[in-house]
């Protein structure tokens, strides 16, 4: 009989326990869950970005302005899809470049830093009849 009461005693002394590590760790928890999210989006928007660069230097390529507009308007983020330049930076030579360095005021007065720099150069060679200009491949 003294046992039973022994555990008895044992289990009421232990009974929040449980309560009071779950209190201490949810926050932990909370803030990793956030970070992952961040994580994600950031990589999300990085991988548009380099899309973006690589899918305008193509179509720039292509000397046909509605193809050029539609792969900028397949970008999925309108303040990226502004920022990338893409054109003819040579003779066959076709260009896209975008450099994004921004912070933004969050929750709690911090600060989301973005920064990221992509370019794709292209040489035009199938797109041009005929053989190449006197004095070799510019």
């Amino acid at each position: 009989m003294s046992r039973k009461r022994e555990k008895g005693q044992a289990l009421r002394l232990s009974s929040g326990q449980a309560l009071a590590e779950f209190a201490l760790v949810i926050p932990v928890l909370i803030l990793l869950l956030f970070g992952m999210t961040f994580a994600a989006f950031y990589a999300f928007r990085s991988a548009s970005t380099d899309w973006g660069v690589f899918i305008t230097g193509v179509a720039g390529g292509s000397y046909n302005r509605p193809v050029a507009d539609g792969a900028r308007n397949s970008i999925l983020w309108p303040d990226l899809a502004e920022r990338i330049q893409a054109g003819q930076s040579g003779p066959r030579q076709v260009r896209s470049v975008i450099s994004v360095e921004d912070s933004r005021e969050w929750v709690f007065g911090i600060h989301l830093v973005e920064a990221q720099r992509a370019a794709a150069y292209f040489r035009l060679w199938r797109f041009y009849p005929g053989p190449p200009p006197a004095g070799g491949i510019e």
